[in-house]
């Protein structure tokens, strides 16, 4: 019995040390340059979604501006995101790269969003592992409530 025990606890272990290793792998910020400043398309992996995605799997509908104003749309964005939990990197007015971390190991997920003439476009993807248990779907969708929040205060 006690040998079941240890190799239990062995087992639970690795699987901590793991996924400490890999939350720590993921800790370092990969920028754009401000000449690529674009949504690349979602990896293979289902831990990604994209508005502009072309396999419908990935595929999440973009922000519509609201009122009809770029501006003031691209604002309650940053504040949704904000309110989110999201920690803003990089903001040009058209561009936006946000990181968010997860509880536990503070695995990070990237956001992007790029200003349309007529959408906001966002990319939302895990940086490690292959499933975000969708994860990524549900802060978009939770960050699309509050920016349709604001229009209502």
């Amino acid at each position: 019995m006690s040998e079941l025990v240890t190799a239990l606890v062995t087992i639970i272990l690795l699987v901590i040390v793991y996924l400490a290793g890999l939350s720590f792998l993921t800790r370092q910020d990969h920028l754009k340059a401000v000449d690529n400043r674009q949504l690349e398309a979602c990896p293979k992996t289902p831990n990604c979604v994209i508005s502009n995605a072309i396999r419908d799997k990935y595929s999440i509908a973009p922000f519509d501006l609201l009122q009809h104003n770029p501006a003031q749309s691209w604002q309650q964005l940053i504040q949704a995101i904000q309110q989110s939990g999201g920690h803003i990197l990089v903001e040009d007015g058209r561009y936006l790269h946000a990181v968010f971390s997860s509880s536990l190991f503070r695995f990070r997920d990237d956001l992007e969003a790029v200003l349309k003439e007529d959408r906001i476009d966002v990319r939302s993807a895990s940086r490690a592992g292959k499933s975000d248990f969708g994860q990524n779907r549900k802060r978009l969708e939770k960050i699309r409530s509050l920016y349709h929040s604001f229009m209502t205060e």
